[in-house]
């Protein structure tokens, strides 16, 4: 695991129950989760996937309460489930947000609408063509781009297929959300 994202994923978990350590942490992604939100269209009626939620599941969260669409927010490490579990439970957003361990790279009996895809979620090109596949007709996926210079320490989007759009992001660690849509 990259140096960056490892201290990022360590971060969330120690911080994952405290909801106002969790609400100071997440004031960063705002702004990004409301462009994300704009760009993919997402409404109360889509079923939306949340790939590599880590332990604080922020987007899950922001997207719930901004839009009430049910989500399910997934990851692959058993520490940031369990954390994100708790995160949820003390937020009570139970209702609305789901987690779950897997990363999205295997069948996942949830046909969604939308999945927005973590920076630090990979290999992106198995992540692309699994959520092509288990996605609704005329789904939208959404994956956050690394900055180029810190292009080692995330794995980066393939060429193919081309995004059909895409939002400027002003976070240290990328700098654009892209859309692909099924």
């Amino acid at each position: 695991m990259a140096f960056i994202p490892s201290i990022v994923a360590a971060m969330e978990k120690r911080v994952a129950a405290v909801p106002l350590l969790v609400s100071i942490y997440s004031r960063i992604y705002n702004d990004v989760i409301n462009k994300e939100i704009a760009l993919a269209g997402i409404g109360p009626l889509d079923r939306v996937l949340n790939v590599g939620c880590g332990g604080i599941p922020f987007t899950a969260i922001q997207v719930a309460r901004l839009t009430g669409a049910g989500v399910l927010a997934i990851d692959r490490d058993e520490k940031a489930v369990e954390a994100a579990s708790c995160c949820i439970k003390a937020l009570k957003l139970e209702n609305l947000v789901e987690v779950k361990k897997t990363d999205g790279t295997e069948p996942l009996s949830y046909p969604f609408d939308v999945a927005l895809v973590a920076l630090q979620a990979e290999p992106k090109r198995k992540l692309i063509d699994n959520l092509m596949v288990e996605g609704k007709p005329s789904a939208r996926l959404v994956f956050r781009s690394p900055r180029e210079e810190l292009s080692h320490q995330y794995d980066l989007l393939p060429r193919e297929p081309s995004p059909v759009g895409e939002v400027t992001q002003t976070q240290v660690t990328f700098n654009k959300s892209v859309l692909y849509q099924l």
